[in-house]
């Protein structure tokens, strides 16, 4: 992705944040942003359909200001007609079209709109125009047909949409220059070049209003600015010489009567009563305008026509000829077609020319409904979706059906302009709306009185394209199997309403106003070789869903075993398949860690620590850890602390239950000291705290040989350490997303401010511990007993190797070791007590397994049934491990990890990874795919594979899933709930509730949900 495509996305992401964070106003619902655009590309109208088949009114976030998008017509009337001076083209739409468009009507407001609006309307208003265009349309209607029959007497394909745009390409440029362009029959080389390069300028024009860059592009002189100036060139040139003709022509005095009859003509005899305003590039403007007005729009919709209704009212012999026929033609009968009327207007409501318009705001304002539109927002209103919503038009409001413009009699009935917003509406309704229908209806009424249409495949949908009308996507392509022309002596009768005639489904285009960023398109487009991941969303779907944010990726992993958010830097795939999962934590070990991206994120708080570093220094406090861990020393000092806590925890529960105190347990009914399972426990929402408190003392008491006493509460530094690590924790886990953080580091404000403050407080009480403990294992040198603590067997190392093993490193390294006691244990703990509640027979069968594998008095108390928790015991709690680890699939510690690939790779499946690509693994969703775990995939149950303890660890890759932690972990847990289990019994507060997780490093119970 190139700077530019960078700038803009983090212009996206200032925009998204202060989007999510304002609250004061009441603006729409964010449903995306205009990334989201660029996704659905292909379907474009079809999206912002399905948005406002939810939401009336709603926002996509961009980079500069809020995008309003509306079906809603009161809306529509606010800003067209209600409030119109408040509500125009604005410096968006000027600035993306004067290159092009220049000072033409439908770039500009005020005064220039003003002039040009009572110019047009003076002329489409003539009765001379009006004949004279009613001439053309007729002339190229014939032209049209004698093509086509031709066609028919072939076997040669064509394609009918490219006729049709020629054939109004050609009338619209004899009406408004008085110049025969020719491009039905090819005859004029210059004009079919003008008209693709009319057409390539338009789509690089509506390019600009995704393309937030495109300015700086057009001052290097790159890219698609770089083609559209050439085109721009090319369509000037051709208009100026055109103009310059017509002023020749006008100025010799054998200008015939019919040459002053086209638009052109009319405005060169204002520009001698106004030469000071209405000079040649004005002309050239205001011409240009009326091209794009006239060329596309009548083009896509001249196929939906009844034939019955022609016949009647059009009086012609019936061996008629194209000519004499179209002669035929005059307003009256045209003013009958009724059901024609209906069945075009029905068209344009299915499928609009212009699918999308916008109006920016000029000062704040509040529209109906309440919305607030700030000064600068762009309001997009949607005649496509409008036309297909049901609120507006019925459940039948995606089916073509003339009848609901008919009355009773057949007469056309019109509808509010504000609903059926085909021709704009209030003081800028098209001018040339009768004009067009007129054009359209001549073009029906010729070709459906001489041929009978079908579509080459029935079967085949025919999509729009994504250009600057709504154009038919690789065109309308029939031939002579398909198509009939009617002899003299064809009988009427066969040609029933049955007809089969060209679908509404063939009327199609579509206006460009948002997609992404160049380089994504250019990255696209190059990546057509390569085999990537489907792209799922960008990371900024992930703010939009953050706080279900595991939830959003396992629905997209439903779809996508492996796929791709886009972001600015690099590829960020996702994945769920275990042979992906293999291929990154084993297959390719040495290619796959966890890099740049995480050590500078994690650094500050976590420093060298073996979560944040690879190479030497990963291998280094691996090779101690793995040791340490593995001496018989710490499994029993571990063991005795685990057992310790599990009694204290247990007496607390107890004295909450004696006191009936609501705290964060609360008992049903009181219980003794020594509580009888008979009991009914039940759990607050803040049981949770209690678990961190615990387990907090545990890592403290087991890794620095220090009695925090978080569960009793006496300690106050110890108390203030727990919150300040937690609080950096989440400020940590923040800079995954905002990718602003290092710049406020450096301004020293916001977050990165407070994370400061929090680490110092963290670092004071880190290393005040460790001297601590220098101090008292050099005070019991001899008395290696009391030296049992992980940190104490650190510093021994450390004075084998004081040059690595600095108290800097010290510190980093215990740091990590609470960041993987704490918080993972407390909360799959809470995580599983939640889940017995919900199932209860689970609950009873942990009790009994328990009372069946501890020998222990009935009466004993907490501490003495603790302290028979031994090794053989837990290793006999086969139905308790079970029930943990189906609360890791469904809850993992870290439902989400990832590792930075270092150098390019070819995943399992084919899927090509490039150096610097982020891979994220992901537990959560993994444990809620069917395709791993069955139909019954979400639900907590027990599983063949946990009691036979076989499951693979890349099947359910939890954080302790070839962790050096791992047998501790679980020995803890089994500990715990061994003990609490054995005394209570335990039933939520709430059971209709459902508990929520927090998005944050670990998995955690929201205390907020």
């Amino acid at each position: 992705m190139d700077l530019f495509s960078i700038v803009g996305l983090l212009l996206l992401a200032t925009r998204t944040w202060a989007a999510l964070n304002s609250n004061r106003k009441r603006y729409p619902p964010v449903v995306g942003t205009i990334f989201h655009q660029f996704l659905n590309f292909r379907r474009l109208h079809d999206y912002h359909t399905q948005l406002s088949l939810k939401h009336k009114t709603f926002r996509l976030l961009s980079p500069l200001c809020h995008q309003i998008y509306t079906t809603d017509p009161a809306v529509v009337e606010y800003i067209l007609k209600t409030n119109f001076d408040n509500y125009g083209k604005g410096w968006y739409n000027y600035g993306n079209m004067k290159d092009l468009f220049g000072d033409g009507i439908f770039a500009v407001d005020g005064d220039k709109w003003r002039h040009q609006r009572k110019l047009a309307s003076f002329g489409f208003s003539t009765k001379v125009l009006r004949e004279f265009s009613g001439a053309i349309f007729k002339r190229n209607a014939v032209k049209l047909a004698h093509v086509l029959s031709t066609y028919a007497t072939s076997n040669e394909k064509f394609d009918m949409q490219d006729l049709l745009m020629k054939s109004t390409m050609d009338s619209i440029f004899r009406i408004g220059f008085g110049l025969e362009l020719n491009c039905l029959d090819d005859s004029d080389n210059h004009g079919s070049e003008f008209a693709k390069a009319f057409d390539a300028s338009n789509e690089f024009i509506m390019m600009r209003y995704v393309n937030a860059l495109w300015k700086v592009m057009r001052f290097l002189n790159i890219g698609g600015e770089k083609t559209l100036k050439s085109k721009v060139k090319l369509v000037d040139d051709f208009i100026y010489k055109l103009i310059r003709i017509r002023v020749e022509e006008m100025s010799s005095e054998g200008s015939d009567s019919e040459g002053k009859d086209d638009i052109l003509s009319r405005f060169l005899e204002e520009s001698r009563k106004d030469p000071q305003n209405i000079d040649l590039k004005y002309l050239r403007d205001i011409i240009l305008n009326f091209v794009i007005a006239g060329k596309d729009t009548t083009a896509a919709h001249s196929r939906e026509k009844i034939y019955q209704e022609v016949k009647e009212v059009i009086e012609a012999s019936e061996d008629a000829a194209f000519d004499a026929f179209a002669e035929s033609i005059g307003d009256e009968p045209l003013n009958k077609m009724h059901y024609l009327h209906a069945a075009l207007s029905e068209t344009l409501r299915l499928y609009p020319a212009v699918p999308l318009e916008n109006k920016v705001c000029f000062s704040d304002d509040i529209l109906p409904g309440g919305y607030n539109v700030r000064k600068g927002d762009i309001v997009f209103y949607q005649p496509y979706a409008m036309g297909r919503m049901e609120y507006l038009w019925g459940k039948d409001a995606e089916i073509f059906r003339p009848e609901r413009w008919l009355d009773d009699g057949g007469v056309f009935q019109p509808e509010s302009p504000y609903k059926f917003s085909a021709f704009q509406a209030g003081p800028r309704i098209c001018l040339g709306k009768e004009f067009a229908y007129r054009q359209m209806k001549i073009f029906a009424a010729v070709l459906l009185r001489f041929f009978r249409f079908k579509l080459g495949d029935e079967k085949k949908d025919v999509e729009y394209r994504t250009t600057v009308t709504l154009h038919v996507d690789h065109g309308l392509y029939l031939q002579k199997s398909n198509l009939w022309i009617l002899k003299h002596n064809y009988k009427q009768p066969s040609l029933t309403p049955s007809l089969p005639v060209v679908s509404e489904d063939v009327l199609a285009g579509l206006l460009l106003l948002a997609t992404c960023t160049r380089a994504v398109l250019i990255r696209s487009s190059s990546s057509s070789s390569s085999r990537y991941p489907p792209v799922a969303g960008t990371v900024f779907h992930q703010a939009l869903n953050f706080r279900r944010l595991h939830d959003y990726h396992t629905q997209l992993s439903r779809k996508h075993k492996t796929f791709r958010l886009l972001s600015p830097l690099c590829h960020h795939i996702y994945t769920v398949d275990p042979t992906v999962v293999e291929h990154i934590l084993k297959g390719n070990f040495e290619n796959y860690g966890k890099g740049w991206y995480n050590y500078t994120n994690l650094k500050d708080l976590f420093g060298d620590g073996i979560f944040v570093v690879d190479g030497d220094k990963w291998r280094h406090q691996r090779k101690l850890a793995s040791f340490g861990f593995s001496t018989k020393a710490i499994k029993d000092f571990s063991g005795a602390v685990f057992r310790s806590n599990a009694a204290k925890l247990a007496h607390i529960i107890a004295s909450y239950a004696d006191s009936n105190e609501k705290f964060e347990i609360q008992v049903s009914t009181q219980v003794n000291c020594v509580c009888l399972r008979s009991e009914l426990l039940v759990i607050r929402k803040r049981q949770q705290g209690l678990f961190m408190k615990s387990t907090m003392d545990s890592i403290f008491r087991t890794a620095f040989g220090v009695e925090l006493n978080c569960l009793g509460g006496s300690d106050h530094a110890g108390s203030e350490f727990a919150k300040a690590f937690d609080a950096s924790g989440e400020i940590i886990t923040l800079r995954y997303i905002n990718v602003f953080w290092k710049i406020m580091r450096f301004l020293n404000i916001g977050s990165e401010a407070t994370l400061k403050k929090k680490i110092k407080v963290v670092d004071d009480f880190v290393y005040k511990l460790i001297h601590l403990r220098i101090q008292q294992i050099s005070s019991t040198a001899n008395d290696s007993t009391k030296n049992e603590d992980i940190l104490s067997r650190f510093l021994e190392e450390s004075k084998k190797d004081p040059q690595n093993m600095s108290l800097k490193y010290l510190r980093d390294i215990m740091l990590n070791l609470v960041l993987a006691g704490k918080d993972s244990t407390a909360s799959t703990l809470s995580w599983f007590f939640y889940l017995i509640c919900k199932n209860p027979s689970v609950q009873e069968k942990i009790y009994q397994e328990v009372m069946e594998v501890i020998e222990a008095s009935e009466d004993a108390a907490f501490d003495v049934f603790s302290r028979n928790i031994i090794d053989e015991s837990l290793n006999n709690m086969h139905y308790l491990h079970a029930a943990l680890s189906e609360t890791l699939r469904l809850y993992p510690v870290a439902p989400i990890d990832n590792k930075v690939c270092f150098s390019d790779d070819i995943l399992p499946g084919g899927y090509i990874v490039r150096k610097g690509d982020i891979v994220f693994y992901q537990p959560y969703a993994m444990g809620r795919m069917e395709c791993l775990w069955g139909e019954d995939a979400e639900i907590f149950r027990q599983r063949g594979g946990w009691m036979m303890m076989a499951s693979s660890s890349l099947k359910a890759p939890t954080s302790w899933s070839e962790n050096l932690r791992k047998e501790v972990a679980y020995r803890q847990m089994k500990t715990f709930a061994a003990v609490l289990l054995r005394f209570f019994k335990f039933k939520l507060g709430d059971e209709k509730k459902v508990v929520h997780y927090k998005t944050s490093t670990t998995l955690l119970v929201d205390e907020e949900g």
